[in-house]
């Protein structure tokens, strides 16, 4: 291949140089105590339990006992390690792994739900395929289904006062929540029955008959086809396993003989079917870690009221009980206050009692009352950037930690954007419905499919969607939008100025210049765009239904959004790292729709919008994402579990909202039977009150996980307010850290941001205010300079809009000079002198996929000069071949774009044949001299008429036609009859007598290829336009004028006359 094989010699020689994109593991340094040694060394021979509060060292322990294990000669694969979660068992796995030489040829760690379904699909004969496991929003989304059918034909019964609420999204999560509950403790219909008749429980008799048609249903479903795989719920698929073990005694035996060494970390998150299969898999080497404490799965169906029983009966078959009480996380001031935290826990636990190891200089626990959600959001912002900056403390070990999603989250998340803290909202803090980057996605979807109508009923939605990215809105410009389309409507016109705009939305042609209305014209075009392909393929799945509208969104720059945000994310920055989670978050949109169109290949688009915005949490989805190290955490407890950071704030302590003790499942009564089945009450009263008690319960167990979180520093904030107090859990907290405070209590006020922005600001408002003093005046200035010689820009006066007057007024070329020009550049500046001045140097793009398709389709075009023998189908070949070279796009998109050049090709190929005229050259280049312009370019095609006359034709590959009005005066076809009036053509022709020129649109729409022609022009006329020109081009000062193109314009963003290109003075 002609390589230099010295030079490639070399390069094997060289050791290759690998970039580790992991972070390494940390380097442990932990001394066990002699309670966690006795754990790791236990011998095996009976069950251990292993009790500790939140930062005792249980799951590193855990740890060490499995790898102690393991070096002890233990087969890896013959160990099994349960937890809670997902993502617990990926860390559990992976610290195991990395740390031990031997590999096991199955996971580790692992879930409940996870072992279960591999026992199912053990289970499973080898001639029938495996079982599907429902996800919680699919079996949402059945439920849902049933209950259309019900409110229709009320199969299952229900009381006239229930038929209303059937087909709505809280009656099916009630209804999901008690067939859980009762599931998970293994109730089947008919015990529920008997239990609405002991409890007088009006709904559970139909919940149990809707329950029993469910099941049914599924059962019918996998019976349906010869390849129907079952579908397993999740609630169901912990007794499914057992069922499955109970009928397989062979693979129950296998079971147990691999698994001889068990252990559990987080036991009590654990509920009755878990520690029934835990009975099945029975080992001696059997080792349980807990703390009843901190449980945060009570509304998934833990048990943690069950825990002593099961201890006490683990404990009669012999079971040994150790108890961790030192505490290696938290300072000492952060220990005492998780303490009496648990102390108000009914019962008593003797791990309460721990012993603070941990020795910092400056512990901090704050609790703080502000003004508002802005103030509450500033001071964590100021508060971590303090801490950062002041301390060296890294973003990594920062978190922010809420009840719930709710307000407090966007505000939190925007404060620390602007403060330049660098933010990763996880995933359960927003449903993917309700994430504010997906949102306006699944509007357009649903509006283009007809489920959202656009009227004055859903306006709030429209105006939601303007407001976003992708309208590109706000009040100020939504405002004149409304006042321009109001003035210019007839005075028969009697919509409302609302109105208007909802029919804007969707009409092709409206009342006022589109460049006044772009937000509106950018979601029409989507609108236009996503109705054409749901015209064209009635089967689009909503997979690719989101890919059109995602691959066609721009913002108000008349940029792609998915182009932008990938060139922030590799710039990086905050600005960067929020773009990279708003296209992990897009990520997470195609792969839960892609998983569903999988799934349920014959859904409908809106079936699947339907389902994920009933969900209240993410869908398990499963995305690749890179690591993100150095970022604040912006979660909710429940996601804090098991987790740790230097410095924790806990926001959002709001009456009503933590402790939030607004009864789950009221109307069902899952709690009801939660308790029934608990506490064996007989009466509803004692159910209610029972109920209650554990609500309050679970939320206290809430604030202990989230205040033990805490390495070094805590913060608790409120907001108090007339409308708005802090709750009972907060003024507990700030009684114990503030103590009691007579009279009101204090507001904490907001220090300035440590940013440079806002010094700056501060500094240059002491400097021309005229309430500052003389001295002040003197020292902002004085450090306004200092700043200034340090390179922060903004302190610089001669950075600052509006200071300075222009740096130079000479002209852009010399007088006397020649000024060369193109045809298309006298096109560009005759319609906006400034666009042409801005392109010219520099701002337009690189070229795009459709513009090297336009350069190619040029080509191919030429091909019929130099080989007139060629075929379309030897054209067509031609550009199939070399297609990967044009687009680099993958999979349908590259296809669809693929059949929409082939279509180009065909037009141009059907208007070549049939054209009468003899072709003379093809890409011809030209020059000629008009004064000092000179005009250079090249002409696509040189035709000549059977009267000897020159036609000049210009191929276009653009979407959008120009009409026939503006190609009457179209400079760039001008210049070209010019070109043929001077003699730029005469070796191909004698003849300089102009027949016109014509532009031939192959891209449009059309079914074949359009033509605009333009008459023989007057070159004396058209030499002292462009004389006009040249004038202007080399002169000092550019002028933008409002045009058509206006809304396509590439450089709009600089342009003073659209409302995002002023400077802020001109505002």
């Amino acid at each position: 291949m002609g390589l230099d094989k010295d030079l490639m010699t070399n390069r094997r020689s060289e050791a290759p140089k690998l970039e580790l994109l992991r972070k390494p593991l940390p380097e442990l340094n932990f001394s066990y105590s002699e309670k966690q040694s006795e754990v790791i060394s236990h011998s095996g021979k009976n069950p251990l339990i292993v009790l500790g509060g939140p930062g005792t060292g249980k799951t590193q322990t855990l740890i060490a006992q499995a790898l102690a294990k393991i070096d002890a000669g233990i087969d890896p694969n013959s160990i099994l390690i349960l937890t809670f979660g997902r993502d617990r068992a990926d860390y559990l796995r992976d610290e195991i792994s990395l740390r031990s030489p031997k590999t096991a040829n199955e996971p580790l760690a692992r879930t409940f739900h996870a072992l279960a379904f591999s026992i199912v699909r053990m289970a499973t004969p080898e001639d029938k395929p495996d079982p599907i496991l429902f996800s919680g929003s699919e079996q949402d989304s059945y439920i849902k289904q049933m209950l259309l059918t019900d409110s229709a034909d009320n199969l299952s019964g229900w009381p006239e006062e229930l038929k209303a609420a059937l087909p709505t999204r809280g009656f099916a999560k009630e209804l999901r929540d008690v067939l859980l509950r009762a599931t998970e403790r293994g109730l089947y219909p008919e015990k529920l029955s008997e239990y609405a008749k002991t409890y007088s429980e009006n709904y559970w008799s139909p919940i149990a008959k809707f329950w029993d048609r469910y099941i049914k249903s599924l059962a019918m479903r996998e019976e349906g086809a010869a390849d129907a795989k079952e579908r397993i719920d999740p609630s169901g698929l912990i007794i499914a396993a057992m069922l499955r073990l109970q009928d397989n005694p062979n693979l129950l035996s296998d079971l147990r003989a691999k698994y001889s060494v068990i252990m559990v970390d987080e036991f009590q998150e654990s509920d009755i079917s878990h520690r029934l299969l835990l009975s099945y898999l029975s080992s001696e080497d059997f080792t349980i870690f807990a703390d009843p404490d901190s449980t945060v799965g009570r509304f998934r169906g833990a048990d943690p009221e069950g825990l002593k029983s099961y201890f006490y009966t683990l404990k009669e078959k012999g079971a040994d009980e150790i108890f961790l009480l030192e505490n290696y996380r938290s300072s000492e001031a952060i220990v005492e206050l998780t303490k009496s935290v648990a102390m108000k826990f009914r019962g008593r636990n003797l791990v309460r009692d721990v012993t603070a190891l941990r020795k910092d200089e400056s512990p901090e626990v704050s609790v703080l009352r502000l003004q508002s959600q802005a103030d509450e959001a500033s001071y964590i912002a100021h508060a971590f950037r303090s801490a950062h900056l002041h301390n060296g403390v890294p973003w990594s070990e920062m978190a922010v930690i809420v009840r719930s999603p709710g307000p407090a989250v966007a505000a939190i998340r925007r404060a620390l954007f602007l403060s330049g803290v660098p933010t990763r909202v996880d995933t359960d803090v927003f449903s993917l419905a309700d994430n504010p980057v997906v949102k306006p996605f699944l509007t357009l979807a649903e509006i283009a499919l007809g489920a959202i109508e656009i009227n004055t009923e859903n306006y709030p939605l429209i105006e939601e969607l303007l407001f976003s990215e992708i309208g590109g809105a706000d009040p100020i410009s939504l405002r004149r939008i409304r006042q321009e389309l109001s003035r210019n409507r007839d005075e028969s016109d009697l919509r409302s100025a609302t109105e208007l705009i909802l029919d804007a939305i969707t009409d092709p042609i409206i009342s006022i210049p589109w460049e006044n209305a772009a937000p509106i014209k950018r979601i029409n075009d989507l609108l236009r765009r996503a109705k054409t392909l749901l015209r064209k393929h009635p089967k689009l799945s909503i997979s690719d239904l989101l890919w059109e509208i995602w691959s066609n969104a721009e913002n108000i720059e008349s940029e792609k959004i998915s182009k932008v945000w990938r060139s922030s994310a590799l710039r990086g920055g905050s600005r960067g790292g929020q773009a990279d989670r708003d296209l992990d978050t897009m990520l997470e949109l195609f792969e839960s729709a892609r998983r569903y169109v999988e799934r349920f290949p014959n859904s409908k688009p809106a079936e699947y919008i339907n389902q994920i915005r009933g969900e209240d949490i993410l869908g398990d989805t499963i995305t690749l994402q890179g690591q993100k190290a150095e970022l604040v955490a912006i979660l909710t407890v429940h996601s804090a579990k098991g987790r740790e950071w230097e410095i924790v704030a806990l926001a959002g302590m709001q009456d009503g909202i933590w402790p939030n003790l607004k009864a789950r499942g009221s109307l069902l009564g899952s709690d009801r039977l939660v308790e029934a089945l608990r506490s064996q009450s007989i009466s509803r009263a004692e159910l209610d009150e029972s109920a209650s008690q554990a609500l309050l319960e679970d939320e206290r167990r809430l604030l202990h996980v989230a205040v033990s979180r805490a390495k070094k520093s805590l913060f608790i904030t409120a907001i108090t307010r007339e409308d708005d107090e802090p709750s009972r859990f907060f003024e507990e907290l700030s009684e114990l850290v503030n103590g009691e405070i007579d009279g009101e209590p204090l507001v904490t006020q907001i220090p300035r941001p440590l940013t440079s922005s806002a010094l700056v600001a501060t500094l240059r408002r002491t400097l021309i205010s005229e309430f500052s003093s003389a001295p002040d005046r003197e020292l902002a200035a004085a450090l306004l300079a200092t700043l200034a010689k340090e390179n922060i820009s903004s302190a610089n006066p001669e950075n600052w809009l509006g200071y300075l007057a222009p740096s130079i007024d000479k002209p852009l070329i010399e007088p006397g000079d020649s000024v060369y020009v193109s045809p298309s550049s006298i096109q560009n500046f005759t319609e906006c002198g400034l666009k042409w001045f801005l392109e010219r140097n520099g701002s337009r793009d690189g070229d795009s996929t459709a513009q090297i398709l336009g350069s190619a389709l040029h080509a191919f075009a030429a091909l019929l000069h130099t080989n007139p023998e060629l075929t379309p189908a030897e054209l067509k070949t031609r550009l199939n071949d070399s297609w990967s070279l044009i687009d680099m796009n993958k999979g349908w998109v590259k296809d669809r774009e693929l059949a929409r050049a082939t279509d180009m090709l065909e037009k141009f190929f059907t208007w070549h044949f049939a054209s009468d005229r003899k072709l003379l050259a093809v890409e011809k280049e030209f020059s000629v001299t008009v004064g000092n312009a000179i005009i250079k370019g090249s002409v696509d095609r040189i035709e000549i008429t059977d009267s000897n006359e020159i036609v000049i034709v210009d191929l276009k590959t653009g979407k959008t036609a120009t009409s026939a009005k503006d190609t009457v005066d179209h400079k760039q076809l001008q210049a070209y009859q010019l070109a043929v009036i001077e003699g730029a053509f005469t070796e191909l022709n004698s003849n300089t007598t102009s027949g016109g020129a014509e532009l031939l649109f192959v891209g449009n729409n059309a079914k074949s290829a359009s033509v605009r022609s333009q008459e023989p022009i007057d070159g004396e006329v058209f030499k002292a336009e462009v004389a006009e020109v040249a004038i202007g081009m080399s002169g000092s000062r550019f002028s933008a004028t409002i045009n058509d193109q206006c809304e396509r314009c590439p450089v709009r963003k600089s342009c003073p006359i659209q409302s995002h290109g002023r400077t802020v003075v001109e505002q």
